[in-house]
């Protein structure tokens, strides 16, 4: 009996301290330019505030069918690294830049977490 006894404590014992141990969480920011039927860049930050710039010259086809169907597919293509190595989205956003009245572009920001 003394022996189940003690066998039950270091079992709730070792219990507690594997539930109080919590993973640490790393975020990431992806924003991607688009001018008119071009992407042009995206900005990849991290949790320790490394950034990275890529210049990119996807152009998108024109038509509004194909237009969004091509921005659909570029921006799944360029976020498809991130989500195979682990990278879940957290939010998402879009930033329209208007500059004298005409349509400037637009950014679109990922937010994502990752789990170590």
């Amino acid at each position: 009996m003394k022996k189940l006894l003690i066998l039950i404590l270091v079992l709730s014992a070792s219990y507690s301290v594997f539930a109080q141990q919590k993973s640490k969480t790393n975020y990431m920011s992806i924003s991607i330019s688009q001018q008119a039927a071009r992407i042009s860049n995206m900005i990849v930050t991290r949790t320790d505030s490394a950034q990275k710039i890529i210049d990119l010259k996807v152009r998108l086809p024109l038509g509004s069918t194909s237009y969004y169907a091509g921005q659909d597919s570029a921006l799944l293509q360029l976020l498809k690294p991130y989500y195979d190595q682990g990278w879940k989205l957290v939010s998402f956003a879009i930033d329209h830049s208007i500059m004298n009245g005409n349509d400037y572009g637009q950014t679109f920001k990922y937010y994502l977490s990752k789990d170590e």
